[in-house]
Protein backbone atom coordinates (compact mmCIF):
# COMPACT_ATOMS: atom_id res chain seq x y z
CA UNK A 1 0.00 0.00 0.00
CA UNK A 2 1.53 3.65 -1.17
CA UNK A 3 1.32 5.75 1.85
CA UNK A 4 -0.71 9.49 1.11
CA UNK A 5 1.28 12.74 1.40
CA UNK A 6 0.25 13.58 4.55
CA UNK A 7 1.76 16.74 4.47
CA UNK A 8 -0.77 17.87 1.65
CA UNK A 9 -3.40 16.28 3.52
CA UNK A 10 -5.54 19.10 5.74
CA UNK A 11 -6.15 18.09 9.27
CA UNK A 12 -9.84 16.90 8.47
CA UNK A 13 -8.25 14.71 6.32
CA UNK A 14 -5.65 13.57 8.67
CA UNK A 15 -8.55 12.91 11.45
CA UNK A 16 -10.64 11.07 8.85
CA UNK A 17 -7.54 9.17 7.74
CA UNK A 18 -6.75 8.26 10.85
CA UNK A 19 -10.30 7.20 11.88
CA UNK A 20 -9.82 4.68 9.25
CA UNK A 21 -6.35 3.29 9.57
CA UNK A 22 -5.88 4.12 13.64
CA UNK A 23 -2.70 2.48 14.10
CA UNK A 24 -0.67 4.53 11.21
CA UNK A 25 1.68 6.35 13.84
CA UNK A 26 3.11 8.25 10.74
CA UNK A 27 -0.07 9.97 10.16
CA UNK A 28 -0.63 10.77 13.95
CA UNK A 29 2.82 12.66 14.43
CA UNK A 30 1.67 13.98 11.48
CA UNK A 31 -1.44 15.33 12.21
CA UNK A 32 -0.07 16.32 15.78
CA UNK A 33 2.85 18.68 14.06
CA UNK A 34 0.09 20.40 12.48
CA UNK A 35 -1.86 21.32 14.96
CA UNK A 36 0.99 21.95 17.05
CA UNK A 37 1.93 24.83 14.37
CA UNK A 38 -1.18 26.23 14.54
CA UNK A 39 -0.78 30.10 15.96
CA UNK A 40 -2.70 30.92 18.93
CA UNK A 41 -3.12 27.97 20.57
CA UNK A 42 -4.63 27.55 24.26
CA UNK A 43 -3.27 24.77 26.70
CA UNK A 44 -5.75 23.83 29.60
CA UNK A 45 -4.61 22.76 32.90
CA UNK A 46 -5.65 19.75 34.74
CA UNK A 47 -7.62 21.81 36.93
CA UNK A 48 -9.34 23.26 33.51
CA UNK A 49 -10.20 20.39 31.98
CA UNK A 50 -13.01 20.00 35.13
CA UNK A 51 -14.59 22.87 33.58
CA UNK A 52 -14.60 21.94 29.83
CA UNK A 53 -17.95 22.05 28.79
CA UNK A 54 -18.13 25.53 30.35
CA UNK A 55 -15.08 27.02 28.22
CA UNK A 56 -16.59 25.52 25.29
CA UNK A 57 -20.11 27.15 25.45
CA UNK A 58 -18.43 30.44 26.75
CA UNK A 59 -16.15 30.14 23.60
CA UNK A 60 -19.81 29.58 21.21
CA UNK A 61 -21.13 32.16 23.04
CA UNK A 62 -18.58 34.51 22.29
CA UNK A 63 -18.30 33.28 18.83
CA UNK A 64 -22.53 33.64 18.02
CA UNK A 65 -21.99 37.34 19.30
CA UNK A 66 -19.09 37.99 16.84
Amino acid sequence: MTKPDFAAMSKSELKAYLLKYRNDTEAFHALMDKITSEPNQTFYTVEEVGKLQEIIEDRRRLQGNA
